[in-house]
């Protein structure tokens, strides 16, 4: 008897506290969670807020805000840009803006940026392919209308390899070009991590060009490189990724 007793006592005790793991009201710890994936390509509209507190998690993005100053070097602006009480930087083609003027810009986010040309690094910089003030747009794409490349000098000085092809010869000779093995030498200025590749953006001072590179290499932001591969053009990922013209990597320096 006292052992029935016994299986009968564990039994309710186990029921009842199923019963009270099951009603909790507490909700489930979201803070292992996995933030969602963004591919090459996908347009952000963020606050400098959001871009300043957590800087690398975004890639490509688009902000709006006002004006504070403008500093001209050759070939292209730098504009410091305020939404709310946050500032930040945006770089792109020479353009003139008055102070105070509302301007949105769009491109790829760059940290730790050193300019050579003003004798300082900024900590994030937005590389922009298109800034508009709502009445005129000075975008940055080629003059072939390529997306996804931009077609602009920055701040970067690489002496080439014997070999090695211009970015800017790429970009203006893309459709002669598909399909040739070509060399590049540049520098890695953004960088996104695939499941079997990394996505590239290359600058070698004549322009940006994007690449894809399988993960068995190591390359990094600020990476000087010399990287082989097969330009490609019209490349399509799918949910509207896609590349006019992209650097297939093969082999990397």
């Amino acid at each position: 008897m006292n052992k029935i007793f016994t299986i009968a006592l564990i039994t309710c005790i186990v029921l009842t506290g199923l019963l009270v793991s099951g009603c909790t009201d507490t909700e489930p710890d979201a803070s292992n969670a996995v933030p969602p994936f963004t591919l090459p390509g996908t347009v952000v509209d963020v606050s400098i807020a959001e871009v300043l507190s957590d800087p690398y998690a975004y890639s490509n993005i688009k902000i709006t805000g006002t004006v504070n100053q403008t500093v001209d070097v050759p070939g292209y602006t730098y504009i410091e840009v305020t939404d709310e009480n946050k500032s930040m930087w945006v770089a792109g083609y020479t353009t003139s803006f008055e102070n105070g003027t509302e301007i949105t810009a769009s491109g790829s986010l760059m940290i730790n940026f050193p300019s050579t040309s003003l004798g300082r690094t900024f900590e994030v910089l937005l590389m922009a392919d298109s800034i508009s003030d709502g009445s005129s747009t000075n975008t940055s794409d080629s003059p072939h209308g390529i997306t996804n490349n931009t077609y602009v000098t920055y701040d970067t000085n690489v002496t080439p390899v014997e070999g090695s092809t211009r970015i800017a010869d790429i970009i203006l000779n893309a459709a002669n070009m598909s399909g040739q093995e070509v060399k590049v030498t540049a520098v890695v200025v953004d960088s996104t991590q695939l499941i079997s590749e990394l996505f590239l953006t290359l600058d070698d001072g004549t322009g940006q060009l994007k690449a894809s590179c399988p993960n068995s290499f190591v390359v990094s932001n600020g990476d000087n490189v010399v990287v082989t591969g097969t330009v490609r053009t019209n490349v399509d990922y799918g949910s509207e990724h896609s590349f006019e013209v992209l650097l297939e990597i093969t082999n990397v320096e």
